[in-house]
């Protein structure tokens, strides 16, 4: 029941209705529609399809009402708005455009620019970080449900968006390669179907596109690597929809980034009750419902500026990636997730597939730390625990990280190395030393636990620890030489071998 209830605030209760009682229809008709200098616009295969069983034609502009807000550096918060039915107006309504990089911003189901921050922030950080036009892509009044409709209705924004990238083109002496274009979900396939209208478009960045209705569908249909010279995708919520899952987990770009399996992503487990309480009731709201799916626009804000890389590494699948066989950079390299993706764009213009961790909350970057800890031979017993430990360097010192979660202890045996995988949220330089904490489970499912006298004193011997930093590509050993740490006490170790 509350998957359906869900369900029906996402899509609105006219789909939920039409799904059980207009499918056939719909599956059989087709119709077509054209507006003028934006052409035309049918519901032929491939657009009805398996997929896509409820297929409309667009609504026209008059019912979208796309509007381009133009932000600059001079003009940051008061944008020039420049209505799609009317882009004969470019030039007395766009006086603040200049020949400079042009980023688009496009939303996508539900959204728009008054009432989801997102769309300001991510300006904000664009023009923070560079001299550029922005221009966010307003088709709120083509956006809402039933979703099928709103799913038309992004093939006449992305008509519209190439209409007005072509008269700048031709107006205002800036190339193609100039424009790159950002877009959520639906906002994701809007830009694809801007691109695929305009020869060598520069970039089109995808977040999390939307799943329903383009999922394995042709690529006329939805995003993919040829609608622009490089396309990059952040996938955060590839699950089927009757799992709550908005967004694609197909491969449709150059480089599709995949933080935390593209799925599920930390931190968006917490109860309804707190979303709230830290974002307000309606955006509380929309975490509870969509936080996979909106997570990989705060990855992308984020890493406009921020100094870590969100390094990701290329593997072929979510299975070797959870396994630890993707660990390193290969002859490929690794790349940037999120606004420096473009500084890897790949060979020939091949598609490539990148995993990555990131924290559970803001800043959601982590550096990549690969842990080895070697446990003396001959010495202390077998044991069971979570340890955790603190990393200082030359630029500082990170906070204390669980490497075992205290919920899933593990068995400890002497003689025996393990490789952990750690992601620590700031770049601590050159590692020096490391603090070294350990707790003995002491739960009654561990008899090995049990102390009715209050005699044991659990303890462990450490033999050697080295750290590998993926970013620097810098290995640090440390010889601890067996000496021991006893539960819930603190080891600092700094001698290295």
């Amino acid at each position: 029941m509350a998957v359906l209830l869900l369900l029906m605030m996402m899509l609105g209760a006219g789909e939920m209705k039409s799904f059980s009682a207009d499918t056939a229809n719909n599956v059989v008709r087709r119709s077509s529609t054209c507006y003028g200098t934006l052409g035309c616009f049918n519901t032929d295969a491939p657009f009805t399809s398996p997929e896509r069983p409820l297929s409309v034609v667009p609504e026209s502009p008059d019912v979208v009402q796309t509007d381009f807000l133009l932000y600059t550096r001079t003009y940051k918060t008061s944008p020039q708005g420049l209505d799609a039915r009317h882009l004969q107006d470019l030039a007395t309504a766009w006086t603040h455009f200049g020949a400079r990089p042009t980023k688009f911003i496009t939303h996508g189901f539900l959204n728009n620019p008054e009432t989801n921050p997102w769309l300001t922030d991510m300006k904000d950080a664009l023009l923070q970080h560079g001299d550029y036009n922005v221009v966010i892509i307003n088709w709120a009044g083509g956006n809402g449900p039933p979703y099928s409709q709103a799913a038309a209705n992004a093939r006449l924004v992305g008509a519209q968006t190439a209409q007005l990238i072509s008269q700048l083109i031709s107006s205002k002496g800036v190339a193609a390669a100039d424009f790159h274009i950002i877009g959520h979900s639906l906002g994701a396939h809007v830009a694809g179907y801007a691109g695929e209208k305009i020869p060598d478009l520069g970039r089109i960045t995808g977040l999390d596109p939307a799943g329903p209705y383009f999922e394995n569908t042709d690529k006329s249909v939805r995003l993919d690597p040829s609608d622009a010279l490089f396309v990059d995708v952040v996938h955060t919520d590839g699950k089927n929809l009757l799992d709550l899952g908005f967004g694609m987990k197909e491969q449709v770009g150059h480089l599709d980034f995949y933080p935390n399996l593209g799925h599920d992503q930390p931190g968006c487990t917490r109860s309804p009750i707190a979303q709230i309480y830290e974002n307000g009731f309606t955006q509380g709201l929309k975490e509870v419902v969509a936080c996979n799916h909106l997570r990989s626009i705060k990855f992308y804000t984020e890493s406009i500026n921020t100094q870590c890389p969100f390094m990701a590494f290329p593997c072929d699948s979510e299975e070797d990636f959870a396994a630890g066989k993707c660990r390193a950079c290969t002859a490929d390299g690794c790349a940037a997730m999120g606004f420096n993706a473009d500084n890897h764009k790949p060979r020939n213009g091949g598609q490539t597939k990148y995993f990555l961790t990131t924290a559970a909350h803001a800043p959601f970057c982590e550096y990549h730390l690969d842990l080895t800890v070697t446990f003396a031979a001959n010495k202390g017993s077998e044991e069971r625990g979570s340890f955790q430990v603190t990393f200082h360097g030359t630029q500082g010192s990170s906070s204390p990280i669980a490497v075992v979660d205290p919920d899933d202890p593990v068995i400890l045996t002497p003689g025996t190395s393990y490789k952990f995988f750690v992601g620590a949220p700031t770049n601590i330089g050159t590692i020096q030393s490391l603090s070294f904490t350990w707790d003995h489970d002491s739960s009654l499912l561990n008899p090995s636990s049990w102390n009715i006298l209050g005699l044991s004193h659990p303890t462990l011997f450490l033999d050697k620890v080295e750290i590998f930093s993926e970013e620097t590509n810098v290995s640090t050993r440390f010889c601890v030489s067996g000496r021991g740490v006893e539960t819930d006490t603190t080891l600092n170790i700094s001698t290295k071998c």
